[in-house]
């Protein structure tokens, strides 16, 4: 109590320099009252009891609980007051932080309230920026499965659409070769089975009914420009070629160089 009320006078000198008339105010009046119930707190525990003889007569009752005040009111009284400062004298509430923080020793001092309200403040930032995190993960999720429908109804459509070229394991390999024969029969006119006409306009025949192998005078025609390869005859050639190429070509490869190349690389290999 002797530590509270020397806080108290320290105070009170210090008011009194930053204030014109501290005195006159209430806060003055209250400064005062709590030092004295500081000082009364101290010397209670000095004075013990006298003990009570038959002449003479049992000492008088302590007085009731709540007519003295206990340290903790007086902190609290003293702690509302200077709250009360904060917005009435804001410069002598900061000269009185000053005053309190050069006791205390401290170099700053942070006020409860206000770090709870800016831990509020963090944590609704964080939740704001999950809640956005997740909307935009699953904008990308969406977007990425859109991707992937149109991949593969694309390629099904390719599949549908060159259908002598069987799936492998490298599915852009084969749809860069099934679009690379759709080129082919836009560039000659139309496919296997069906009928094209030259630059001058005549009509070259179209690849005979035959079987899966095609013969020589079949590969001679193939080689010099005059047909196509039937479906079962192109998936015959191709594979035979990456055989002859002692698999160094592959397939969309074989395709790149024509069916006219395709056929006489055959016609060289049964020749040798």
């Amino acid at each position: 109590m002797k530590d509270l009320r020397a806080l108290l006078i320290d105070c009170r000198i210090e008011l009194r320099k930053a204030v014109r008339d501290f005195e006159k105010t209430e806060l003055c009046d209250r400064i005062n009252a709590a030092i004295i119930e500081a000082a009364k707190a101290s010397q209670a525990p000095a004075a013990a009891p006298a003990p009570a003889t038959a002449s003479a007569p049992a000492a008088t009752p302590a007085e009731p609980p709540g007519k003295t005040q206990t340290a903790n009111q007086v902190g609290l009284a003293w702690q509302t007051a200077a709250r009360d400062l904060r917005f009435s004298h804001p410069h002598v509430y900061e000269a009185l932080g000053q005053r309190v923080m050069n006791l205390l020793g401290q170099k700053a001092m942070v006020d409860p309230a206000n770090e709870i309200e800016q831990l509020n403040k963090s944590v609704l930032v964080a939740r704001k920026l999950k809640e956005l995190a997740d909307q935009q993960r699953g904008e990308a999720y969406a977007e990425r499965d859109a991707v992937i429908k149109e991949r593969d109804d694309l390629l099904g459509a390719l599949a549908a659409a060159v259908p002598e070229l069987d799936d492998s394991g490298d599915r852009l390999a084969t749809a860069i070769a099934r679009v690379q024969v759709l080129q082919q029969r836009q560039g000659t006119g139309g496919g296997g089975g069906s009928r094209s006409f030259g630059g001058n306009g005549a009509a070259t025949p179209a690849a005979p009914s035959e079987g899966p192998i095609p013969g020589p005078e079949a590969l001679a025609a193939i080689a010099d420009g005059k047909r196509k390869f039937t479906k079962d005859q192109m998936e015959w050639a191709l594979g035979e070629g990456m055989v002859l190429s002692g698999f160094r070509m592959t397939h969309v490869e074989l395709l790149e160089q024509g069916e006219a190349a395709l056929a006489k690389m055959i016609l060289a290999a049964k020749k040798g």
